[in-house]
């Protein structure tokens, strides 16, 4: 009896005190799994680098960046076989740049044209980049470039200094008679990419606006400025046949037979609106409404808070006649 009491009185004390003991072995055993969390010094240097480094491995960036370049090389390829002995040709993704200027010359123009033109319409307008080549064939003379022309396009092209072929995403140039005309057509080839349904007015006039156009001093901004297309639009002022800024913006083309109004018109309209600190968001806007506005005028009629384009085009001949002031008097 006695040791029986003795087995109910301590057995359960002794049983308590082994499943204590069980459930501390385990508590330690869980904690000498977990390492304990010590702080890395690392080295500022390598982690900068790792950071930079980091940009290029990332899947989707690198697949573009590698897509875009077998493009530029297989399009390089192709365009080498037409070519003349004469020309040469170099690779700068997403462009090709050729013609008869020497390398070091092409180089040149995608360094101090090209490229800085490129990264300040980004920044300005758009949200999506070139997903394929862009080609330039610069000439270095008018017959050069008429000749290539001909060649190339079976194009007598006497009128301008260059055109550019969307469906080929190829530009053909006489560099020789400076940049402009570079600038236009690379902005019509670069826009086109972020933009594919823009009115031919706004087309144009966007691209006008670049012929003459100023960096600032960063080379991340750029300014289009006054140039000789004003001298046309004066003219149709004067002789009261400039039409109006409604009838330029709803006219499914720029007309033939007043092709060079037309596009002053245009251009000079899209410097109102660079002048007026409204032309970036204006881009957007006529972007975002293309399907549901095509020509743009229920978008300029918003951005103005007007029911008409009246008022807005009272102020723009005013505009311009002031900015005649301003370049007789400097």
């Amino acid at each position: 009896m006695i040791l029986r009491n003795l087995v109910l009185i301590v057995g359960p004390v002794l049983l308590i005190a082994g499943s204590y003991g069980l459930t501390i072995g385990r508590s330690r055993v869980a904690e000498a799994a977990t390492p304990p969390v010590v702080q890395p010094a690392f080295d500022l240097a390598r982690l900068r680098d790792g950071a930079t480094a980091g940009l290029a491995v990332d899947g989707s960036a690198t697949g573009v960046v590698n897509d875009i370049n077998l493009l530029c090389d297989e399009r390089a390829r192709v365009l080498s076989e037409r070519l003349t002995a004469d020309d040469r040709l170099i690779v700068r993704a997403p462009f090709i740049l050729a013609g008869d200027l020497s390398e070091a010359e092409l180089d040149r123009c995608w360094r101090e044209v090209i490229a800085p033109t490129q990264r300040a319409l980004s920044l300005a307008y758009f949200d999506s980049d070139p997903s394929e080549p862009i080609t330039l064939l610069l000439y270095a003379s008018e017959t050069a470039y008429r000749t290539a022309a001909r060649k190339l396009d079976k194009r007598g092209s006497a009128d301008y200094y260059g055109y550019y072929i969307r469906s080929d995403r190829r530009i053909v140039a006489n560099i020789g008679t400076g940049e402009g005309t570079l600038a236009h057509e690379l902005t019509h080839a670069l826009s086109h990419f972020d933009f594919p349904h823009m009115a031919e007015w706004f087309d144009e006039g966007l691209a006008s606006i670049y012929e003459e156009a100023e960096f600032s001093e960063d080379h991340l901004h750029l300014t289009g400025v006054s140039n000789w297309r004003l001298n046309h639009l004066l003219n149709a002022m004067q002789n009261r046949r400039l039409q109006t800024l409604e009838a330029l913006v709803t006219a499914r083309d720029i007309r033939p037979d007043r092709q060079a109004v037309d596009y002053a018109h245009a251009r000079y309209f899209c410097l109102y609106l660079q002048d007026r600190g409204l032309l970036p968001s204006v881009y957007r806007k006529l972007r975002t409404n293309s399907a549901s506005d095509p020509s743009g005028l229920r978008t300029l009629c918003q951005v103005f808070n007007v029911e008409t384009l009246d008022p807005v085009d009272r102020d723009f001949r005013e505009w311009i006649i002031e900015l005649y002031e301003q370049t007789q008097a400097s």
